[in-house]
């Protein structure tokens, strides 16, 4: 056997030996492992080492957050000089989080969230923390307004929510408020007036809760109707003329403060008592103008957009406009405005043709002085004369001469209001400076009355020697045969953001605003006062108010929607007379 191996390795070097080219083809090989001039080192050029390893940790890791609170997270990045990240959250409706790292908790909703930093130079390097978010401890009452005779009962429930007593002590805010006992139990005093019932949580007395109770000897009051497919605040509602209400755009959105965006929903309420969808707006909106036309379209114009448009601390307004039209139940593009405004003001004027002024426009730098005309024949706009003082959140009122009466609002670059009035003439196209209030305000309301004046009510005003702002309760009356402002009676509740409605009795319901109050007043031009008439089911501002065509003495109002903070889906009527089931 040993032989036979040896003499195949002999006659394998025996063959090789003989073919000349196997032997030029080894010696090619071999120059190739052992390199090039003749060394006898061999030499190669090792692997590359693996790139280093890319990690993201985040920190903290874990944490417990109440509903709506915030936490800043960190994040560390290692193996890579580029450590950007970029933050998200894993869930859709888990909260959010900025580009600094710091996370808004949802603000309805519990369970475990993931926030996730995800490494800018290998999107698969990622590093995550878990977010548990829980209620937050909270003393909620029923009901949260009421309306009541003097002397009048009315039981309170309350309930305790995230903490292990459920127990709470009863209490009224005014005193001389009426009297409440252990279990709740209210009755209303003799004097009629706004007043609070308290319920403090036993364990924890910071938690409280407020139900306003309306005390009045008013027969006029609210009772709910139908509710909106969706909440919604600074809307507009424009009554058609087949009797509908055409409700539009809004906000729905409270997450961010800083950069809260519309919506491009719209309703239709119809005398059957209930909301119906229409067709959609063609952009998001809201702080936007809504004008029915003498075609019977509605122009809808301007506005604050859609929070994807939010480089500064506000989403932008915009100049787009659209018309609606009730036949098609649906709305269009028209053109477009000369400038972008949102909180700005939209008049129709005799001749038809629709005056635009004002308006904010966040991060435009462009003058919000001035004004426009919207001509329906040709849907085009067209500049008109600049107003004397640059504004928005102003009110614009269509005065008998056909003249507009401008009213207030806040001033360009400062956070001031301006208690100038101007007045604009369609026939020169010029605004002229007229009287101005003896209170500076904006978000306040302009009427026009019965017999010509226009009632000026509420609003934010300049304190006077001071930078600070307060709701006010005041109220002025313009004249436009004098062309001056007077005081007249005030308000018992301050207001801004609220409605005012012009009834078929000539007076003029005032109804919500300030902190999502729920209380209303009525103002008689006759006597310059206000009086207590039944309140709302629940509290209102930035809502709408309509009065309905109807037969019934005294007039219907829809209030629609509403709230500054969580805005509602729910709507009511006012009935001045309380002819409640004659409707």
């Amino acid at each position: 056997m040993q032989n036979s191996r040896a003499f195949r390795r002999s006659q394998s070097i025996t063959n090789v030996r003989s073919h000349p080219i196997a032997i030029a083809l080894i010696i090619i090989v071999m120059g190739g492992v052992w390199g090039c001039g003749g060394g006898s080192t061999p030499s190669f050029t090792p692997a590359p080492p693996p790139p280093p390893l890319i990690s993201v940790t985040v920190k903290p890791d874990s944490i417990t957050v109440l509903r709506g609170a915030t936490q800043s997270f960190a994040a560390t990045v290692t193996g890579t000089t580029n450590t950007a990240i970029t933050w998200s959250v894993q869930e859709n409706l888990g909260g959010t989080i900025d580009s600094a790292g710091l996370y808004t908790a949802p603000q309805d909703t519990d369970g475990t969230f993931h926030v996730v930093a995800t490494s800018q130079a290998n999107s698969a390097a990622k590093g995550t923390a878990a977010a548990v978010v829980v209620a937050r401890p909270q003393v909620t009452i029923s009901p949260v307004a009421v309306s009541l005779f003097p002397g009048g009962t009315q039981t309170f429930t309350a309930a305790v929510a995230g903490l292990a007593n459920s127990g709470v002590t009863w209490t009224i805010q005014e005193t001389g408020g009426g009297l409440i006992n252990g279990a709740g139990f209210y009755t209303a005093p003799s004097a009629t007036g706004f007043y609070h019932v308290a319920a403090t949580s036993v364990e924890d007395t910071t938690l409280t809760a407020h139900s306003t109770a309306t005390v009045t000897t008013s027969a006029g009051g609210f009772t709910p109707t139908g509710s909106l497919h969706g909440a919604r605040a600074f809307h507009t509602a424009t009554l058609l003329a087949n009797g509908n209400v055409l409700v539009a755009g809004g906000t729905n959105d409270r997450n961010d403060s800083l950069c809260i965006g519309g919506i491009a929903s719209a309703e239709l309420y119809s005398a059957a008592g209930s909301f119906a969808a229409t067709g959609a707006l063609t952009a998001a909106r809201y702080l936007h103008s809504a004008t029915l036309l003498q075609n019977g379209k509605v122009l809808v114009a301007g506005g604050f957009g859609d929070t994807s448009n939010c480089p500064f601390a506000d989403v932008q307004a915009q100049n787009s406009a659209e018309l609606y039209d009730p036949v098609a139940g649906s709305f269009k593009r028209t053109g477009d405005m000369t400038a972008i405004r949102g909180g700005h003001t939209a008049t129709l004027l005799t001749n038809g043709k629709v005056l635009v002024a004002g308006g904010d426009q966040p991060g435009g730098g462009r003058d919000v002085a001035n004004a426009e005309l919207y001509d329906p024949s040709s849907e085009t706009f067209t500049q008109t004369g600049e107003m004397v003082v640059a504004r928005f959140r102003h009110t614009a009122t269509l005065l008998k001469n056909g003249k507009v009466l401008i009213v207030g609002g806040y001033q360009l670059n400062s956070p001031n209001a301006t208690s100038t009035a101007e007045v604009y003439d369609p026939s020169t196209g010029s605004f002229t400076a007229t009287g101005g209030m003896a209170m500076a305000r904006g978000e306040h309301t302009a009427t026009l009355l019965a017999d010509g004046r226009v009632l000026i009510v509420g609003g934010v005003a300049s304190v006077p020697g001071s930078s600070n702002l307060q709701v006010t309760a005041t109220a002025e009356v313009y004249d436009p045969s004098t062309g001056l402002f007077s005081t007249t009676g005030s308000m018992t509740a301050a207001r801004n953001s609220h409605t005012a409605t012009l009834l078929p009795s000539g007076n003029v319901l005032i109804a919500g605003g300030g902190d999502d109050n729920s209380t209303a007043e009525i103002y008689n031009p006759t006597t310059g006062a206000f009086s207590i008439t039944g309140g709302m089911e629940v509290g209102r501002s930035g809502h709408s108010a309509t009065l309905l065509q109807t037969d019934i003495v005294g007039g219907i109002v829809l209030v629609v929607g509403g709230g500054s903070l969580v805005p509602v889906a729910t709507a009511e009527l006012f009935f001045e007379d309380g002819n409640f089931w004659d409707y």
